[in-house]
């Protein structure tokens, strides 16, 4: 069994101008995936996070590591080496599938992050910079993950206030392809928003209080002025509100005179401001539905309410993910390569499901999730049936007789260095 070791620094240690210097570009992780010095690497590069995970038959030190990340990017070790976290053995394992499963990030649960490891492990496995451990690793890793996403609702309940903001339009329209949004903001709260919305629809409008604030994302909305913002009101389907104001900027008296003329349309009010950036008196209006950033609140405390309950059925999930790698650690090389075979079955499970999953386009995620989970199962048992069992009933030389016939066919080739010996 190889040593593991991790080397990374993420947003809970490090701000982004310092995590910016670290973003290792897919042109520069692939030379370094290409010319590893390590028995196996793997590089995580994304806007909260830089890690590198490695695996040797060699002990290596601390500094070793932090060197090796800094002289990536060119950047100085005894400058930013304060930044950087290190782990090895077990705790690797651990770190790693919190990370893959949402638990580390700033928006717990989000899944966004695993499919950012499975582009990871993606590329440094077609550039053969993994082996056996790494590929078990993070194998194991993105497995777990999609079971606690299929088996519990962790990642459903968001405590985001624009992600359940943008829940609260898609539940007042069904889609908003044909309608279009204004907001009026554009800080960190209003950024976010834009960007669920950009999901959703291009017809967009937006105003900052300094112009050239909204003016930075032409490119995909219409800024207006904030002083011409109630011209826009009349066209808009979808108000969010996200200024910063001592005083409502937006009156009920200018709020139906900017309706004045317009089509008799349902709109809706989403008021994210503290304090309010409309007179709640806006929701009077015919046609006008108003929500402040109170009501979302409730949204969200509930939903941290849940979360807790979920949690505990994922951290179970989390752990039973770590039990199967600190058990493949401990087996004898014919049983490693026993189970590598076995995940090589598992393997073209997935890529069965997948081509399966893709020939019905009105499957929706989690009904892929659940397509992939079925596949899997079937490839255990017959894993189970015709690999594991041969490994309890037979001799050892006639298990590596039985795994060099093996290394014959199409199921085999997937360990590194070569034919069984």
């Amino acid at each position: 069994m190889r040593n593991i070791y991790l080397v990374g620094m993420s947003h809970k240690v490090a701000d982004i101008s310092v995590r910016e210097k670290f973003y290792i570009d897919m042109d520069v992780k692939t030379r370094a995936l290409q010319n590893s010095p390590f028995d196996e690497l793997l590089i995580l590069s994304t806007c909260n996070r830089t890690e590198a995970y490695v695996a040797c038959d060699k002990s290596l030190e601390e500094d070793q590591l932090i060197g090796y990340v800094c002289s990536l990017v060119g950047q100085n070790v005894s400058q930013f080496a304060k930044y950087f976290y290190t782990k090895s053995g077990n705790l690797v394992a651990e770190h790693l599938m919190h990370v893959c499963a949402g638990l580390d990030s700033v928006a717990m649960g989000e899944d966004q992050i695993l499919h950012q490891i499975g582009r990871a492990y993606e590329t440094a496995h077609k550039l053969n910079a993994t082996g056996n451990t790494l590929n078990k690793l993070f194998q194991g890793a993105i497995h777990t993950t999609k079971r606690i996403k299929t088996e519990t609702n962790l990642s459903k309940l968001s405590c985001s206030i624009p992600f359940l903001a943008m829940k609260q339009v898609l539940k007042t329209f069904d889609d908003l392809e044909n309608r279009s949004v204004y907001i009026v903001g554009l800080g960190e709260m209003g950024s976010l928003m834009l960007k669920y919305v950009q999901e959703n629809t291009t017809k967009i409008f937006a105003s900052s209080r300094t112009f050239s604030n909204a003016q930075k994302f032409e490119d995909v909305l219409t800024p207006v002025p904030f002083e011409d913002r109630y011209s826009v009101v009349g066209k808009s389907d979808v108000v969010v509100l996200c200024s910063a104001c001592q005083e409502p900027i937006f009156t009920k008296i200018e709020f139906e005179k900017a309706l004045e003329g317009s089509f008799k349309k349902a709109r809706l009010v989403i008021d994210l401001g503290s304090p309010r950036n409309a007179e709640s008196s806006v929701g009077e209006i015919f046609g006008v539905e108003y929500i402040c950033v109170d009501q979302l609140q409730k949204m969200v405390d509930e939903n941290r309410r849940q979360r807790m309950v979920e949690m505990e059925a994922a951290q179970n999930i989390l752990q039973q993910g770590l039990e199967e790698f600190f058990s493949w650690c401990n087996l004898d090389d014919a049983s490693k390569q026993i189970n590598i075979y076995a995940e090589k079955l598992m393997e073209m499970a997935r890529e069965e499901s997948l081509n399966i999953a893709q020939s019905f386009e009105s499957l929706s995620e989690g009904e892929r999730d659940k397509l992939e989970m079925l596949f899997e199962r079937f490839a255990k048992k017959v894993a189970h049936q015709f690999l594991y069992k041969v490994r309890g009933a037979n001799e050892m030389d006639d298990i590596w007789v039985f795994l060099k016939c093996l290394d014959q066919v199409e199921l085999g080739g997937l360990h590194r260095g070569g034919d069984l010996e």
